[in-house]
């Protein structure tokens, strides 16, 4: 066997034995045996039993990746595109044969480790998630998909949502395939993401295009300094006139302080509602912020979870993932109470939604608190605008946000 054929046999092995017992069970020894080796020659090629197991996965996502623009083949337009590589996804949980599940339980082994996202490897990960970036963008650009949506942020609720999925049939046993959410989990995605029909849109009275001005006020307030702005950056970024700003405010420093007054007015009714409301949708707000606060109040909590637990498969056949379970017995109550006050789209599926509910959180908690190192006001205004995309997926008419 020659030093090439000798590194193939032992990543083929190594996919294989991972797969089937995960990194802390399988053994160097087992592998090495396995591929017709002795110990030594594997720690010729790879540092350890970590470094081994990024490597086969790393093997595995360059033929997902050649597989998935096989798949694109014949396929036009953002939308199709988008489906297809859900579809992908979801097929690879399913699909018994060859590599498919293969890579996606090698996948759930690498980011339960956080090494993983400072290794070499992680860059094979990148390009594949690239691709989904790609479609977002083209889809924004082709006025598909909405021209506000923060596309990295998206990325990390598709792939969180797909996630769940992956984690409720390959280690919760909750269901046996995938496949057959493929509709309703692209359903939930287009909600979010597509751009609204005429009837959903918001009308364009004096009230949405002062609301318009603000918002690019906003933004260029916060690059540039209140000083150092100006009235006809701020209409251009508002695509109005800058005569236009002069209807609905006095001058630019009227227009500054209309930011806090429409805010802090906001908040406060956001609050009280908070606290008396029995309509599903705050209820959903409110349990969104939950989730959130409950997690980063004990970071290290967060952290031994998001490392530790969540794509660990024997945490799903502790007595802590019924636990975890019943934790989450409020948001199905609370999609009851929406769709029987209508609205809520009555076709919802509740156990679909929680995945993309959850997954979106664990997706975006990696980026922030292991990949990344995001500010606190970044994390709170990408938090915000993921509550908005996640009520956004169940409301019979989105507008209503």
């Amino acid at each position: 066997m020659n030093k090439n054929n000798k590194k193939e046999a032992i990543l083929a092995v190594a996919q294989a034995i991972f797969t089937e017992k995960g990194l802390r069970d399988a053994t160097i020894t087992e592998i090495a045996k396995e591929a017709g080796v002795v110990d030594s020659i594997i720690y010729h090629y790879f540092k350890n039993k970590e470094d081994l197991l990024y490597w086969a996965f790393a093997e595995q996502m360059k033929l997902a990746l050649k597989e998935l623009y096989f798949h694109f083949e014949g396929i036009m337009g953002p939308v199709s595109k988008l489906g297809k590589m859900v579809w992908f996804h979801l097929y690879m949980n399913d699909f018994n044969k060859g590599n498919a599940r293969i890579r996606k339980n090698l996948l759930l082994e690498c980011r339960s480790n956080k090494e993983f996202y400072n290794h070499e490897c992680r860059k094979t990960l990148q390009k594949y998630t690239r691709v989904l970036v790609d479609i977002l963008r083209l889809g924004i650009e082709e006025n598909y998909f909405r021209n506000d949506i923060n596309v990295l942020l998206v990325r990390d609720l598709i792939f969180g949502f797909l996630d769940e999925e992956s984690l409720a049939c390959l280690s919760a046993g909750e269901i046996s395939e995938t496949l057959p959410d493929f509709e309703a989990v692209m359903n939930l995605i287009l909600t979010m993401i597509e751009v609204r029909s005429e009837a959903e849109a918001p009308s364009s009275g004096k009230a949405s295009k002062a609301d318009l001005v603000r918002d690019a006020a906003k933004a260029v307030f916060a690059e540039k300094g209140f000083n150092k702005s100006t009235t006809l950056e701020i209409a251009n970024r508002a695509g109005v006139a800058e005569g236009t700003i002069y209807e609905h405010f006095k001058n630019k420093q009227d227009l500054l302080f209309s930011i806090p007054r429409e805010k802090f007015q906001v908040y406060r009714h956001e609050m009280e509602e908070a606290y008396r409301s029995d309509d599903p949708l705050i209820q959903l707000r409110q349990i969104m912020r939950s989730h959130f606060l409950i997690f980063l109040s004990d970071i290290r909590f967060l952290l031994v979870y998001l490392n530790d637990v969540k794509l660990n498969k024997q945490f799903y056949i502790t007595e802590a993932y019924p636990q975890y379970l019943r934790y989450l017995d409020p948001l199905y109550e609370i999609l009851e109470q929406g769709k029987q006050k209508g609205l809520f789209k009555q076709d919802l599926n509740n156990r679909i939604y929680r995945n993309l509910f959850v997954g979106a959180f664990t997706h975006m908690a990696i980026r922030w608190f292991i990949i990344g190192n995001l500010s606190p006001l970044t994390v709170m205004e990408e938090f915000n605008q993921a509550c908005e995309l996640l009520c956004r997926a169940v409301l019979i008419s989105p507008q209503k946000i």
